[in-house]
């Protein structure tokens, strides 16, 4: 795997989750040559100080702003002028920003632990704090569990919102996140547990799971792996998506029999052990996005 200078960030987000607009709004700011510290944030984003460190939090984890800069992923989906979904309108935007903050390589945080390290499909907050902690090497000194359990409930609820319980306020809440929209996590009726919904996602296309099988298998300097690896390893596609077997083999082989990637992903089997093959560049994997977003141009 590719050595990337992990950082361990518990905090950053204020405990803002990531609300509609957000992304749109940071680029735009950022491309227009501000920087989040000058004075006119406050003003130009119309948020207070602590959502102006919470947007930045966000844009930053998902690849959209890099040291003060947009970022080439940031054009490339944010762009009014060409950008693949400048006002995320299209869910398969949030599928794919979902795998780019949890499976960032670089930002290690309770996000990584939910969707990689856990390795439960039924869980409580305490235990996702155990996973974040398992995360950190033993010679770097661990967090306060209180600032990871802010971590940690902040990312459920990007996800899974407050819990629906009487009142306008509470329901007004649920609806903050647009992750919430992917449905990946769901309140238990036992208070204070949770479940994954594991399985097909219905508006997760191909493509995008095209894209993440590309990036898993190039950063550790691979075209191949097993379905089990593609399954159950740290950030690969099936932990970060929460797909079962079906699913991954379904979404491969719709890549088989489309025209612009059958010759690029196919399944081998050996010995009872399948495989799935990938063997779109590195630098290519765009190319599965412009395929996707551009489908039906002239």
């Amino acid at each position: 795997m590719k050595n990337f200078k992990k950082k361990y960030k518990f905090s950053g987000h204020q405990t803002f989750v990531l609300r509609f607009g957000w992304l749109e709004k940071g680029f735009s700011f950022i491309s227009a040559g501000n920087k989040f510290s000058d004075s006119n944030a406050i003003v130009e984003l119309g948020v207070g100080k602590n959502m102006v460190d919470s947007i930045l939090y966000w844009c930053e984890l998902i690849g959209i702003v890099e040291d003060g800069s947009p970022t080439d992923f940031g054009r490339r989906l944010l762009n009014e002028d060409g950008g693949w979904d400048p006002f995320l309108e299209d869910n398969a935007s949030w599928w794919l920003i979902h795998w780019r903050l949890v499976a960032n390589p670089v930002y290690q945080t309770a996000g990584t632990a939910l969707f990689s390290f856990l390795r439960k499909p039924e869980f409580s907050k305490h235990d996702v704090v155990e996973s974040a902690l398992r995360l950190l090497p033993l010679e770097k000194k661990a967090p306060s569990e209180n600032i990871i359990m802010r971590d940690v409930d902040c990312y459920i609820r990007s996800y899974c919102g407050p819990r629906r319980f009487k009142g306008k306020a509470a329901e007004e809440e649920s609806f903050e996140c647009p992750l919430q929209d992917l449905n990946l996590i769901q309140p238990m009726i036992d208070g204070g547990m949770f479940r994954f919904a594991i399985g097909r996602k219905a508006s997760l296309p191909p493509e995008i799971v095209g894209y993440a099988i590309c990036k898993y298998l190039s950063g550790r300097n691979k075209q191949a792996a097993t379905i089990q690896e593609l399954l159950y390893k740290e950030r690969s596609p099936g932990q970060v998506f929460m797909l079962d077997e079906n699913a991954l083999v379904e979404a491969v082989q719709e890549l088989q029999e489309n025209p612009l990637w059958g010759d690029k992903f196919n399944f081998t089997e050996s010995a009872g052990i399948a495989q799935v093959h990938c063997t779109v560049e590195r630098g290519e994997a765009n190319l599965l996005l412009d395929s996707y977003y551009r489908r039906g141009e002239v």
